[in-house]
């Protein structure tokens, strides 16, 4: 009888182990890759530059009064040491809403962050610093809108258009003043999205409205594509259909085009879903991946284009409420036209950082667990990004401390 239970232990184990296989959902362990992000930091974002390097930012709470926001760049397969932009006791935090930094060759070009001002509990500017050339210390700070309005101004999106300047696109609540947070019935005081070029010198040019209507609080994206931008947001109508749009930026002229809508699901909501788009474009190829609850069931979308983003083909449904999808999407679409799409899946008060294939022929293929957090709001966004024939993926572990975690998967697991 001494052999028994070893025995049924190994049955249980290989049972397991099948089990995982069969739903790829490996121990998340065999992804994990170390980084500098120390406990207290949360909220990570990433960009990668044409050269192949990722910056990672991210909060880090220090004490109840102070946070820092920092960054570092994965070069070589690895992170690079934690670096400071800014200690501050009047940061605007939030799960949702979180700063970035983008860059050029490796260097960073700039950074953006949320500043609470006077006026109440969600009056907040977005501020963009640039690092001295010669220092590296972050003292060129500007505030892109100058509406001085005690209103919610974030959601920012930028890209760099040289060493020295970016374009940003953002929220803007100056519409919104002297409106509840909550009173969303008068479209005229609705929020805007707009956009601007800002130069390390402080000049601020460019200036354009992009759409006078748009949902409070999703995220927006910005991806560079031959001859200007492409920009993705919720978008807002007057009887609250709050749908995906799209809009093309001329970098010759300077002007955005009509917003047309990625797909019409038709989701009707009377208030901010807060879970926006995101965009990947390689050459003509566009993709789109976004959240919906429209015909009242939980849904992530992929839609794809082949004409740099003029159309889109009938989305695909990647995640769904029997997997109980909460949305916070990402994606990478690679040079063969694969689409990597990443989700967080609720499992009780966990949640799972969820990526799956899908090929270019639009099957999907294999979905893999990389990464444990919670289900709550606490646990923000997660984000990928692709280094070489890997996906590096960042988020929020809540639990049994906070902390930004990444992993690395490689892409011939799916």
């Amino acid at each position: 009888m001494k052999f028994v239970y070893p025995f049924l232990f190994y049955v249980f184990i290989l049972l397991f182990l099948a089990a995982c296989e069969q739903e790829r959902q490996q121990p998340v362990f065999l992804y994990t890759l170390n980084n500098p992000a120390d406990t207290g930091s949360q909220f990570p974002n990433l960009y990668k530059d044409t050269d192949g390097n990722i910056f990672m930012s991210w909060i880090m709470l220090i004490d109840e009064e102070i946070a820092a926001m920092q960054y570092s760049v994965y070069s070589n397969n690895q992170w690079g040491a934690a670096r400071s932009v800014r200690v501050a006791t009047d940061f605007f935090i939030n799960w949702a809403d979180f700063p970035s930094v983008v860059g050029i060759n490796g260097s960073p070009v700039a950074a953006h962050w949320l500043k609470k001002i006077e006026g109440g509990p969600y009056a907040y500017n977005v501020e963009i610093g640039f690092p001295d050339p010669e220092t590296g210390r972050w003292l060129n700070i500007i505030t892109p809108h100058l509406d001085d309005t005690p209103t919610e101004h974030g959601f920012v999106s930028l890209e760099p258009l040289a060493i020295d300047r970016v374009l940003a696109i953002w929220l803007d609540g100056r519409n919104t003043d002297g409106r509840g947070h909550h009173e969303y019935e008068d479209i005229s005081k609705a929020m805007t999205l707009r956009s601007a070029e800002i130069s390390r010198s402080g000049e601020i040019t460019r200036k354009n409205e992009i759409d006078a209507a748009v949902c409070d609080c999703c995220q927006t994206d910005l991806a560079p594509i031959d001859g200007g931008y492409l920009a993705v947001y919720r978008g807002r109508t007057e009887d609250e259909i709050r749908d995906i749009l799209i809009s093309h930026y001329d970098a010759e002229t300077g002007e955005w085009s009509e917003p047309v809508f990625v797909h019409r699901d038709g989701w009707q909501i009377m208030a901010c879903p807060v879970n926006g788009p995101r965009i990947s474009v390689y050459g003509e190829n566009v993709a789109v991946a976004w959240y919906t609850e429209s015909e009242e069931q939980r849904k992530v979308l992929l839609a794809r284009s082949s004409d740099s983003g003029r159309t889109f083909d009938t989305p695909i449904v990647i995640a769904t409420d029997e997997i109980q999808t909460l949305g916070r999407t990402d994606l990478i679409l690679a040079e063969d036209c694969s689409v990597y799409v990443s989700w967080l899946q609720q499992h009780g008060q966990f949640g799972n950082v969820m990526i799956t294939h899908v090929k270019p022929d639009g099957s999907i293929g294999n979905s893999i667990n990389v990464g444990l957090t919670s289900s709550s709001r606490s646990s923000g966004f997660p984000r990928i990004e692709l280094a070489g024939d890997h996906i590096i993926a960042a988020w929020t572990q809540t639990e049994p401390l906070v902390r930004v975690r990444t992993a690395r998967v490689g892409i011939n697991e799916f």
